[in-house]
């Protein structure tokens, strides 16, 4: 599945919980922005560049910033991605959905490039296909990995429940000019 139906699918499904909460799409990625009193708050979708991995399979983050224009990564003050406005809780869960998830990441064979163009590239990569037992921290940075359509349906079900609240964190982060 290509980044852009994944964001066509995310649209369709986060479009109205960014409308019911005063957003407007913006142009960069999939992304929407709002006032925030003298700022905005933005929020995007952003597909990881190496999607196109047969074996690690796509993915993607959510990201949430305070900034004193209506830009992406443009004057911004404080920038926050899903795994630091997520509870304890709410990380262990998460873990677990991920866990359940493991099926989308299949183990490239030994024949795979990447693992013959030297130890040191080979090492990062192989590191996207070991699981933890430990729960997600809010030092993790959490991407959404998908297969399919379904697949995203699924991670966009559980986005719906967290947004509202992740707005809510931007719009109450201490004194923003001090957060640099």
């Amino acid at each position: 599945m290509k980044s852009q139906e994944s964001y066509s699918t995310l649209r369709v499904h986060l479009a109205p919980v960014f409308k019911a909460n005063g957003f407007k799409r913006a142009k960069t990625m999939l992304s929407w922005v709002r006032p925030c009193g003298e700022l905005y708050v933005s929020v995007w979708c952003q597909a990881d560049q190496t999607g196109w991995d047969t074996y690690a399979g796509p993915k993607f983050v959510v990201e949430f910033q305070l900034g004193c224009e209506p830009v992406i990564g443009k004057s911004e003050i404080r920038r926050a991605r899903i795994g630091k406005m997520l509870s304890a809780a709410e990380l262990r869960r998460h873990s677990n959905d991920s866990e359940q998830s493991d099926y989308l990441v299949t183990r490239p064979p030994k024949s795979h490039a990447l693992l013959n163009a030297g130890e040191e590239l080979s090492a990062w990569y192989l590191k996207q296909f070991k699981s933890s037992d430990q729960p997600y921290s809010e030092r993790d940075d959490i991407w959404f990995r998908y297969g399919s359509k379904e697949d995203v349906d699924t991670w966009a079900r559980f986005l719906i429940t967290k947004l509202p609240d992740c707005f809510r964190q931007v719009e109450t982060w201490d004194d923003p000019m001090y957060t640099l």
